[in-house]
């Protein structure tokens, strides 16, 4: 049954990889390329980490692996990986304040760059892993957290079901 959240899922799904192959290559600072792809998955874990699943992260993984050029599967596994488990660490703590939603999406995409440098490291990528991850990770953690936490309140407006009203902003314990 196709609902309100479903077809956003799958709108923003689409407009993710549209923006990863056409503004992605043009919008990079020095050696970090953003991944439009890991900003929309972590900013879904955290909004709707109950009913989080783990096909929308591995299929826009595998489309970044075959755009990309890295070994296929390597950022599928990564993406899937680590945004299931920020969408399970966010329910477990139970604490849906702005700053816990932020550090969890930090957190994963540092853990996803890491994950996919210690992948290119593992299959013989031509840069030792320190190089990758001063050069690499680093500035593409940064580039990809700012746009998480840029689209985190897009998704959280547009992704919530139909007829949800929020009363008040935080729950703090």
């Amino acid at each position: 049954m196709l609902t309100r959240e479903r077809i956003f899922v799958l709108a923003g799904a689409v407009v993710v990889v549209l923006l990863q192959l056409l503004v992605a290559p043009h919008i990079g600072l020095f050696a970090a390329v953003p991944n439009f792809m890991i900003a929309f998955c972590m900013a879904m874990a955290v909004v709707h980490p109950a009913s989080y699943g783990c096909i929308l992260p591995f299929v826009l993984g595998l489309v970044f692996d075959f755009v990309g050029g890295g070994p296929v599967g390597a950022m599928a596994f990564s993406l899937t990986a680590f945004s299931v488990i920020v969408s399970r660490v966010f329910v477990r703590v139970d604490n849906d304040s702005l700053f816990m939603a932020f550090a969890l999406v930090a957190v994963g995409v540092l853990l996803i760059h890491v994950s996919y440098a210690a992948f290119l490291a593992a299959l013989g990528f031509n840069a030792s892993l320190g190089e990758m991850l001063v050069y690499r990770v680093l500035p593409c953690f940064v580039y990809d957290t700012v746009l998480a936490l840029i689209m985190y309140p897009i998704v959280t407006r547009l992704a919530r079901p139909a007829g949800v009203v929020r009363t008040e902003l935080t729950q703090l314990r």
